[in-house]
């Protein structure tokens, strides 16, 4: 009998945790709501680039999700459905996010949460005249979101990234261990390192902070030749002298590397990705040519790079 009850409050206690229940309650911030607090289920949109699809399209996707996010009105004045296992996030710009068990919260007369905003720091400009710079094919261990820096006398509109990456292979500058950790800043662009699990990226020491240099990266796949390379992208040849001797090469890629897009935009895919470089043909396109890591630090070295400052 004892074990029957105890089989019967399991039961109805696993029932209970796994239903929703609707959390009411009041969130602001110090703007007095001119920003309005946002509520989300187990901090959902630092995770959604973690996700298949391209990080635009996921994190819109996410915000429209009222069973994910929500925002409170004009009043402050929010309700949300989540488990009772689920942790509630509020977040606001300029604020300090706050997480709270949906447990928790329940058991509160009434629910009212009053963020306190985050203290700025001046941003200090790093004064090296030259950065040691590391160029290297790059495994990701992780990306995560990082809690960005409020700044007094500057005003970013870019994301922080914490990343973790196994060195396979320098390009340049010899990095000393195996792996590295780095931070990076982002504008939510369409593509980042950090959707691709092979990279030559390029990372630069900042007055001791290793820092990804913005944007710059390739994506690597194995080809049948047992070595690395990158599909030719017609932007790293801008600004090239016609006699630069470093040219597209046709490659035999492990895994033929296709992507799929609308019709519509042929033209536009045609000019990104020319003949006789990659095949367009009924909605697909299929990459031909490409560089080996050594040729794409050339390239970036006598344009990007050199541009940056790297280089002379």
């Amino acid at each position: 009998m004892k074990n029957l009850l105890l089989l019967l409050f399991l039961v109805c206690s696993s029932i209970s945790f796994g239903q929703k229940v609707l959390v009411k309650g009041v969130a602001i911030d110090t703007t007095k709501n001119r920003n309005k607090v946002r509520i989300i289920v187990n901090d959902t949109l630092s995770k959604y680039f973690s996700a298949d699809l391209p990080k635009h399209n996921k994190h819109s996707e996410i915000t429209k999700n009222k069973d994910l996010v929500v925002e409170a009105d004009k009043n402050g004045r929010f309700e949300i459905r989540a488990n009772l296992t689920d942790s509630l996030f509020f977040s606001s710009w300029k604020h300090i996010t706050e997480a709270y068990l949906v447990s928790d919260l329940l058991k509160k007369d009434k629910i009212r949460i009053k963020l306190k905003p985050k203290v700025c720091v001046e941003y200090i400009e790093c004064e090296e005249k030259s950065h040691e710079l590391y160029a290297f094919i790059g495994k990701k261990i992780e990306v995560e979101p990082s809690d960005h820096i409020y700044y007094c006398n500057i005003m970013s509109m870019d994301s922080k990234y914490d990343a973790k990456y196994k060195v396979l292979k320098n390009i340049y500058g010899n990095y000393p261990k195996d792996t590295i950790s780095f931070i990076s800043y982002d504008h939510f662009s369409i593509k980042k390192y950090s959707d691709f699990e092979n990279v030559l990226i390029y990372v630069a020491d900042y007055c001791g902070v290793l820092t990804h240099v913005k944007y710059q990266y390739s994506a690597l796949y194995k080809t049948k030749d047992g070595k690395w390379a990158s599909p030719y992208n017609p932007y790293d040849y801008r600004n090239i002298d016609s006699n630069f001797k470093i040219q597209p090469q046709k490659i035999e890629f492990v895994n033929p590397i296709v992507f799929n897009f609308n019709p519509e935009i042929t033209n536009r895919i045609k000019a990104k990705y020319p003949e006789p470089y990659a095949k367009v043909s009924e909605g697909k396109v299929t990459i031909l040519y490409g560089n080996y890591p050594n040729e794409l630090f050339e390239l970036k070295k006598h344009t990007v790079l050199k541009e940056f400052g790297f280089f002379k």
